[in-house]
């Protein structure tokens, strides 16, 4: 075949409407409690949790497992926060949920997918081997109740929360792949037992459909990818190599993306906010509306040279180019270093003709007046911010814990001995997903 007639026909194929589309369907949970079988009994999830522990100790890497449940409004926090997730199951269509890991290696975002809505799996862990400096899993907690609440998204879903007991030979590393690969079975258990109950509804998730009309819009999602501790994984792979690329928004919700960053609790994108991305479910809501959602553009943050950030940057902006953006939101991962990479990619988006909308952290300093970003570009006009990861947060005593009785001492911020019942205050560098990236967060504030 010419080359001629080879582009005619890719680009024959690049007009037909995407033929990829995922139809998640939500069935609502209320409560979460334990019993003989695993079902849902008229929005109650009955969860049995010997059948959990017994999946999770098929893994020698575990030498043992509690499960336990925390609810909204309850006198209870959860230390120690690693991942979360949502539990979701295929149900019709080719391959499984979070492929790579639990499904096959097979194109995710087809068919369909039931969730269990106001439900998260979430794991709180100490690793077995003693470790220090930046890349180290640092303390995580949610309150579930009280003046703290507030500042996780985690604290308004009931979240079964898994403790595992690390075999003490087992490496960090390989430890961290033991706990992930249980948590993402036991997710897709939960829902794959629980497929046949009532759905409350259904969203459709494609960008296939065009609306030359409106306003052609892209979403630029970066994904920390470091080492381990604070890596991302895409099919069941790390992400140290990946140059900006498309992706389809069923895919993520697939589970295709799955988060494997524990270094500051406050920057968290565990697994649970990337099945649930709030800007991903909105763009979907507005397709066809208001605006004509591109699709997405994922792209690893903390390139270490300047030649890499720029060649990052400039391949983001020619994707969103060649995708025909007239707009493009753009979210980070992590602090200073990723920061760059974002604001660059802004740039040159601007650069290129369209418009861009930063969601970015601030870093004020306790007195709230430091310079705000790590780092700007003067293109970067429009920004959303989702709070500074700088001052305390009053934790006050609690009934009870999950996870230890102590919190994590990370030999930077936090010191041996805090009991983690409270009172004490706590930076929010430590507050579960407290300032989250995705603009997931609960509290929201204006000014005058």
């Amino acid at each position: 075949m010419l080359w001629s007639d080879r582009k005619t026909e890719i680009g024959a194929i690049a007009a037909m409407e995407h033929p990829f589309s995922l139809d998640l369907h939500t069935i609502e949970v209320a409560d979460v409690r334990f019993g003989p079988e695993t079902r849902i009994d008229g929005g109650t999830l009955i969860v049995d949790a010997a059948a959990i522990e017994t999946l999770l100790l098929e893994d020698p890497r575990i030498a043992g497992v509690e499960v336990d449940i925390a609810r909204p409004g309850e006198s209870v926090r959860i230390v120690h926060c690693l991942d979360a997730v949502e539990p979701r199951a295929k149900v019709t269509g080719d391959g499984g949920v979070f492929p790579g890991f639990v499904g096959p290696m097979r194109q995710a975002g087809t068919g369909e997918t039931v969730r269990l809505a106001g439900v998260a799996v979430l794991t709180s862990s100490h690793f077995p081997q003693p470790a220090s400096g930046l890349m180290q899993a640092r303390e995580g907690v949610v309150d579930m109740s009280g003046s703290a609440a507030p500042y996780s998204p985690f604290s308004r879903v009931t979240n079964l929360v898994l403790v595992p007991t690390p075999n003490p030979e087992t490496s960090n590393e390989d430890y961290d792949d033991a706990i992930r690969r249980g948590a993402l079975r036991v997710a897709e258990h939960l829902a794959r037992a629980c497929a046949g109950a009532t759905r409350s509804s259904t969203t459709t998730f494609t960008t296939g459909t065009r609306h030359p009309d409106l306003p052609r819009v892209v979403y630029f999602l970066q994904l920390q990818g470091q080492a381990p501790m604070s890596d991302t994984f895409l099919y069941g792979h790390v992400i140290h190599n990946l140059v900006p690329t498309p992706i389809l928004p069923g895919e993520i919700m697939d589970g295709a993306i799955v988060n494997g960053v524990y270094v500051y609790a406050c920057y968290k994108n565990p697994t649970y906010l990337h099945q649930n991305n709030p800007i991903i479910w909105d763009l979907q809501r507005r397709h066809g509306v208001d605006l004509d959602f591109a699709g997405v553009i994922i792209n690893r943050g903390h390139n270490y040279t300047h030649e890499e950030k720029e060649r990052s940057s400039l391949w983001a902006a020619k994707l969103a180019r060649t995708m025909g953006a007239d707009g493009a939101i753009l979210t980070g991962e992590g602090g200073g270093n990723s920061a760059i990479d974002m604001m660059l990619a802004c740039q040159y988006m601007e650069q290129a003709g369209i418009e861009t909308v930063v969601l970015s952290s601030e870093a004020t300093g306790e007195d709230g007046y430091d310079f705000p970003l790590f780092y700007s570009v003067p293109e970067a006009d429009a920004i959303v911010s989702v709070g500074s990861h700088d001052g305390f947060v009053a934790m006050p005593e609690v009934e009870r814990v999950v996870g230890d009785e102590f919190l994590k001492e990370d030999g930077v911020l936090l010191a041996a001995g805090v009991p983690a019942r409270g009172p004490f205050d706590l930076r929010m560098y430590y507050q579960y997903c407290g300032i989250n990236q995705l603009g997931a967060n609960v509290i929201t504030g204006r000014a005058f």
